[in-house]
């Protein structure tokens, strides 16, 4: 959690105040970050190389890929209140592939927690719904790229076998790849090849990237363990978070609506937190 909020709370001040807004690029050196930290980290022992063919994590990294690159497009064609709005939709849609694809379902009281945490983080966010019929093409392209992007990320682990970091070890590289070919496609390559660098920005660029290593570390864990539901519920509550950080580190002006939004959001969440701890104790008292 930490670290998901210290990376947009420093991907902002990027962007903002040194101006480096080349955001595909930043995320692939992310990833050649990542890269290289789970070889270290494999060197350090933290974790044991399980052998894994290339072709078979494919499905996870280029879920991650369509994912960036279509809710790039998702941003670029539509306003900030639909792209918002778009992310929520991830939700249903996870309830409705992991029902019809994998006869999962989720009981009635953990459907009554998901509404007021999707309404409460729409209500503080969502303001301005422009939209086209381009714009919404690439929004539903996103929702579907990013909901299958973390379903696939927790069942390859269980296929496969894989720990996080195993998982990560063999992703990382390709998704680096990748994000380098994109990143013509989205960032002013111009722009970037004169941007002026200085030493406290590079130092950021770092901090992002050590930064980055955690988020996706945690986040493979996380998808891993819980599978994706409680992932894009943790990620809601992240939402909040970083809201409540942008009016305290960043000044920005707070409304009532933002208030009563978070304010109903957090109750979703911890609702939903204390359904899932009574599944949990009733799962385990039940006789094996």
């Amino acid at each position: 959690m930490l670290c998901v909020v210290g990376i947009v709370m420093t991907n902002k001040y990027i962007t903002e105040v040194d101006g480096f807004r080349f955001m595909v690029f930043l995320s692939a050196l992310h990833f050649a970050f990542t890269t290289l930290g789970s070889r270290v980290l494999l060197n350090m022992n933290m974790y044991t190389y399980k052998a894994v063919d290339m072709r078979s994590v494919l499905p996870v990294a280029g879920g991650s890929l369509l994912s960036v690159a279509f809710m790039n497009l998702n941003l670029q064609y539509n306003s900030v209140g639909f792209y918002q709005l778009s992310k929520l939709a991830c939700i249903p849609f996870t309830l409705v592939v992991q029902y019809v694809a994998y006869n999962q379902r989720v009981s009635s009281m953990v459907q009554m927690c998901l509404v007021p945490i999707t309404f409460g983080v729409g209500y503080a966010t969502v303001y301005d719904l422009d939209m086209n019929f381009v714009g919404t093409c690439f929004a539903v392209c996103a929702v579907v790229a990013t909901a299958m992007s973390q379903i696939y990320t927790s069942d390859y682990q269980k296929i496969l076998a894989c720990d996080a970091l195993q998982l990560l070890y063999h992703t990382s590289p390709l998704i680096f790849v990748g994000m380098l070919i994109l990143c013509p496609m989205f960032d002013d390559t111009t722009e970037l090849a004169n941007f002026s660098y200085t030493t406290p920005c590079v130092l950021r660029i770092l901090l992002s990237c050590f930064l980055a290593l955690g988020v996706n570390i945690t986040n493979y864990l996380v998808l891993g363990k819980l599978g994706p539901l409680p992932y894009q519920v943790v990620g809601h509550f992240k939402t909040v978070l970083i809201l409540i950080l942008g009016f305290v580190l960043f000044n920005k002006e707070l409304d009532v609506r933002n208030v009563i939004g978070i304010i109903i959001a957090m109750v979703g969440v911890i609702a939903y937190g204390e359904v899932k701890r009574k599944e949990s104790s009733q799962t385990a008292a039940l006789p094996k």
